[in-house]
């Protein structure tokens, strides 16, 4: 569209724009008619008239015909002082309708941009330039011809400077506040690589970053060079989850943000999903606030480019108005040049090899932008002492207790179909579970219900997706077994049993009776389930401990006496204060097989072991305690264990050799229904004769049923037998003739030549 004249109006006349375009093409003319201005300044002082030779020339690159005047005589006179009228009153009319815009509900970009980072004329000016070249790449050429740098397509800080103002004087002021304002401008600007050249800081091209030209282009978007490591989160009523724990840190933090206007950095850390994005989230809410979440891990794998990218993040922070929130903080304490102690200290939190530099700059430049800025870590803020520069207040995001955790599932399962058999005071004790991972969870959940075509969510099914969540690194320290038994198949006296179930009670109940009740006031700490099992091999032990681990629904491990024990001094503590630290993680049981080989009773002390020793076993006994899991010690030989040491375990529990009642019991009970019998199948004589425990009858049962196999034929009293006279020569002794009592006859044929020397 040609201009025959510039557009102006009074401020009555003021209309919005009615697109991005319009706006556009009016800021295109603005420009052309400044550089004119300045076109015609330049050929009055020009001597030699070289100037006014391109007049044409200029003309038609500018598509400003109406400098053609019919007597052709140019400069025409007054035109260059009602032309500064005129462009001074254009780019009023601009401002006027840019705010007509805005009180319309709309958004002019580039004006929004040059208030959200408080653009003085000049850089305005620049940016105008600079845009206008994008725009209309004619104007290339009339960059070359207006700067003694013929190759350059884009306008230089001297040019802009020439076509702002005029005096001198005036521009050297404007040039010694814009080096005061260079951060501003880099926002804005491609920074020359190298520097600005032989040339001086007149020669710097004035260039849009393509960020910014981007978002002037197509408002609203982010920038794409960043999409991988950060994340826009704005203030939408409906999609903000309910801030169920840490209403008080919340609380705590506004009243800090008010009372400090300005350079406030919010130091968050916790285990992760213990919410402290969430609290960061309902923080900025409560300000209609976005929050610009930037994932620090991931920017330092760009760490060639560290300060340029951190630059990047903080300019779109700014264009946002978004306050930055830094995740994984971690990470900087993890760089090569932070990666602990000369010892192997994993923690480095200490150490002086921090980059405190690089945390600085970061510091630095997010609070240039912003009054508020967050750290989001897994540590304690690694220093100590005040800061200068800003307030840093270091917040510590517990995992909710067990009474914010039954409320977390409460409003999660809300609205969720659900059986009767569900009691989430149990399940909140059982597992330790941030709201983050409650969250997965019952994501989780709905998946496994949708795979199984399941109606309603039962316990088992919730159960398991708790257990996904677990997470341990026990290695070859433990091995996980299989909780397959039920009540049912525990064949022991009525107290063993009853022991066992009240044992199971102090985990379902244990909120009610520390918390609710008040009980927790009186025992502050050894809250945990600590358990003996003592008795002679193969009576119910271990197949106690699985039950327990169904009942509860936990998962349980075997601690590998061989990958803890050691016969250096110190190392089977710390293997064991390993496994102890690890499955706080996931709040599985730890059974200890044949324990008394590392609790053993502690000795008099004589040399320099024997006072080793018995430091072990205090501080086992010490990470038993602090364990608010189940810990199952099983031994053969209770009197191995001190009178000290048994005081402090909450149960023993007592498994008998099964006299001949509790072996019938277990004689019917090892078979399973699809076995077939024989007729003769005589498990009263079986549990009449044979002193056997419950692991070596259910040894026998399966190689019984083995050779039956074999043999094609029904499980019966031949094959009982022979399995039995197997079983006795595992343990060194061998059997007589009238052991086998009235079915001698049926394993006769078998045995003979084996008995005679017995007969």
């Amino acid at each position: 569209m040609k201009m025959k004249k510039p557009i102006s109006a009074g401020k009555d006349d003021v209309t919005a724009y009615r697109s991005k375009q319009e706006y556009l093409h009016e800021v295109l003319l603005l420009v052309k008619q400044r550089l004119a201005l300045y076109w015609e300044h330049a050929v009055r002082n020009d001597e030699n008239g070289q100037l006014l030779q391109l007049r044409n020339q200029f003309v038609y690159m500018t598509d400003l015909s109406y400098l053609t005047r019919e007597d052709d005589s140019w400069p025409h006179p007054g035109l260059f002082e009602r032309g500064i009228t005129e462009t001074e009153k254009f780019e009023q009319t601009i401002r006027q309708r840019c705010e007509a815009t805005v009180d319309a509900g709309g958004v002019v970009a580039l004006e929004y941009l040059f208030r959200r980072f408080g653009l003085n004329e000049f850089e305005r000016h620049c940016v105008y330039l600079s845009l206008a070249a994008e725009l209309d790449q004619g104007l290339e050429r009339v960059y070359c011809l207006l700067q003694d740098i013929g190759e350059s397509r884009v306008p230089t800080l001297d040019l802009c400077l020439r076509t702002f103002c005029l005096q001198p004087e005036r521009q050297r002021e404007i040039l010694s506040e814009w080096t005061r304002r260079r951060a501003v401008w880099q926002n804005f600007f491609v920074e020359p690589k190298g520097g600005v050249g032989w040339r001086g800081q007149g020669s710097l091209p004035v260039k849009l970053e393509a960020r910014i030209l981007d978002y002037v282009m197509d408002f609203g978007i982010p920038d794409r060079e960043l999409e991988m490591e950060t994340e826009l989160v704005l203030p939408v009523a409906g999609k903000l989850p309910p801030l169920i724990t840490n209403k008080e840190l919340l609380h705590r933090m506004s009243a800090f943000a008010e009372s400090h206007t300005e350079g406030v950095v919010f130091y968050l850390h916790g285990a992760p999903g213990s919410g402290r994005r969430l609290l960061v989230r309902h923080f900025c809410f409560a300000r209609q606030l976005p929050v610009l979440i930037v994932d620090l891990k991931l920017l330092l794998k760009k760490r060639w480019a560290w300060e340029k990218i951190i630059d990047r993040v903080c300019r779109e922070s700014v264009i946002w108005g978004a306050l930055p929130a830094f995740t994984g903080f971690e990470a900087l304490l993890e760089d090569d040049t932070a990666s602990g102690g000369a010892d192997g200290d994993e923690s480095g939190v200490e150490d002086a090899t921090i980059d405190r530099a690089r945390i600085k700059m970061l510091l630095d430049k997010a609070l240039a932008g912003s009054p508020i800025a967050f750290l989001i870590s897994e540590r304690q803020w690694p220093e100590a002492g005040e800061q200068e520069e800003y307030s840093l207040v270091e917040v510590s995001v517990p995992t909710p207790d067990v009474g914010e955790r039954i409320e977390l599932w409460q409003s999660y399962l809300e609205n969720l179909p659900l059986t009767d058999d569900i009691r989430l005071e149990a399940l909140a004790v059982k597992f330790a579970l941030t709201p983050g991972r409650i969250s997965h969870a019952v994501n989780d959940m709905r998946n496994l219900m949708r795979w199984r075509g399941a109606k309603l969510i039962d316990d088992e099914l919730l159960h398991e997706a708790c257990r996904r969540q677990l997470s341990h690194n026990l290695g070859k320290k433990a091995v996980r077994v299989n909780a397959g038994f039920t009540w049912e198949d525990l064949i022991l006296p009525p107290l063993t049993k009853r022991l066992l179930r009240n044992a199971c009670d102090q985990v379902q109940y244990r909120h009610r009776v520390y918390d609710q009740w008040g009980f927790g006031e009186k025992v502050p700490y050894g809250r945990g389930l600590s358990m003996l099992f003592a008795g002679p091999p193969g009576t119910g032990k271990t197949m106690a401990a699985q039950v327990i681990a169904r009942e509860l629904h936990l998962e349980i491990y075997r601690v590998d006496l061989s990958g803890v024990m050691s016969k250096y001094i110190g190392e089977t503590e710390k293997n064991l204060g390993a496994v102890f630290d690890e499955v706080k993680k996931s709040q599985s049981i730890l059974f200890f097989d044949e324990a008394d080989a590392l609790f053993a009773k502690r000795s008099e002390t004589k040399d320099a072991h024997d006072r080793y020793a018995n430091v072990e076993t205090s501080y086992l006994l010490q990470k038993m305690e602090e364990y608010e899991g189940i810990v199952v010690l099983a031994s053969n030989f209770i009197q191995n264990f001190d009178e000290a040491f048994k005081r402090r375990i909450k149960f023993i529990i007592d498994f008998p050799f099964p006299d001949a009642e509790h072996r019938l019991k277990i004689w019917h009970a090892v078979f399973p229904p699809g076995m077939p019998r024989d007729d003769d199948l005589d498990l009263e004589f079986l549990a009449r004769s044979f002193e056997l425990s419950g692991s070596s009858i259910k040894n026998i049962a399966v190689s019984a049923a083995f050779l039956a196999a074999a043999e094609d034929k029904p499980v019966g009293m031949m094959q009982i037998l022979l399995a039995v006279q197997a079983e006795t020569l595992k343990a060194g002794k061998s059997m007589r003739k009238d052991e086998f009592g009235e079915y001698f006859h049926l394993v006769q044929g078998y045995l003979k030549g084996e008995l005679g020397r017995n007969d």
